[in-house]
């Protein structure tokens, strides 16, 4: 199989020849370089009205900074403008991002950033933003509603000009404990969001896949039920192994690699680094549809880069070929 071929064997749930490695066998649009999503680089306001800043914590990707624009949420109808999407040179960004993709042995995967929960935090401030979904329900679903509808508008956009195999939808609903509401108004509010969209994206003959980084396995059932084919960022906070068990057949589970393990608090040697690669594909690999994106959150840039590749490196040597030995 091609590393294409083999990608999309992963995300439809297939029989597949090796281990996903998500940094080269996925090209990457969207996400950051969505300006009316994120501000511009180095920072500035977004297609919403809200500042950004490049904040170290966040490796040097911008965080919405000062006072959010939404206090009330029933005054939504009346304050949230959204953006123009065509003053964004769609035609320019596909061909300046797509530059280095190689159709043989990638798939295109367009990141939809600040997905329906994120977007809501940020317009309203996360303590604000939950404690409107639980006393005002139905205000946050009419603008989670219109949230997902312009949503939709920018898949149309992305499928036509950057032709994806895949959208990823980032919402980040947990912390490294729990999600930040409960269950029970995930399914109630978020759910239903995540799951519309999703039909829409499959509907453009894409794959819909969801990130979401975090302890969030209470609600990773209700991923495949929303449609997505795929988990980015799985962290082991949660219990992976189980969650591949009950779910590995109808979810495919990218990353699997302890970021913030042992290895991100010292400078540890380019073996203990391949050796990590190769411990974490020996634990999630058997359980198939599984792809490493591994990094290690170290605060310095150049050294994040270095171990990012030497994973990268092992996962294509130990990787390839994994389910034909």
């Amino acid at each position: 199989m091609t590393r294409r071929e083999n990608m999309l064997a992963i995300l439809n749930h297939q029989p597949h020849d090796h281990i996903g490695n998500f940094k080269t066998d996925m090209c990457q649009c969207g996400g950051s370089l969505e300006t009316f999503e994120n501000g511009p680089k180095g920072g500035g306001c977004d297609g919403f009205g809200i500042n950004w800043l490049p904040s170290e914590s966040a490796l040097g990707q911008g965080v919405p900074v000062g006072k959010p624009i939404l206090e009330d949420i029933c005054a939504w109808e009346d304050i949230v403008r959204f953006p123009d999407l065509d003053a964004f040179d769609w035609e320019e960004q596909a061909r300046a991002q797509l530059a280095n993709f190689n159709p043989e042995n990638q798939l295109i995967e367009y990141g939809m950033w600040n997905g329906p929960f994120l977007r809501l935090s940020h317009l309203m401030g996360f303590e604000n933003c939950l404690c409107s979904m639980y006393e005002e329900p139905e205000a946050c679903r009419a603008l989670l509603d219109a949230i997902v509808d312009y949503k939709i508008r920018v898949a149309e956009r992305a499928v036509e000009y950057f032709h994806p195999d895949s959208i990823c939808t980032y919402d980040d609903v947990a912390t490294e404990r729990a999600t930040f509401m409960s269950p029970e108004i995930y399914r109630e509010l978020i759910k239903p969001a995540h799951a519309r969209f999703n039909k829409a994206v499959r509907d453009m003959g894409v794959i819909p896949n969801t990130h979401v980084c975090g302890k969030c396995e209470a609600i990773v059932p209700d991923l495949v039920d929303e449609g997505s084919a795929a988990w980015e960022i799985c962290q082991p906070e949660n219990d992976l192994l189980r969650l591949q068990a009950e779910l590995g057949d109808k979810l495919a589970f990218i990353v699997c690699y302890d970021m913030k393990g042992e290895l991100a608090c010292r400078d540890a040697s380019e073996e203990e680094i391949r050796e990590s690669a190769r411990k974490a594909i020996d634990t999630y690999g058997p359980g198939g549809n599984f792809a490493m994106f591994g990094i290690i959150l170290y605060s310095d840039a150049a050294r994040f880069v270095k171990t990012m590749n030497i994973i990268s490196d092992e996962v294509i040597r130990y990787g390839t070929n994994y389910y034909c030995k």
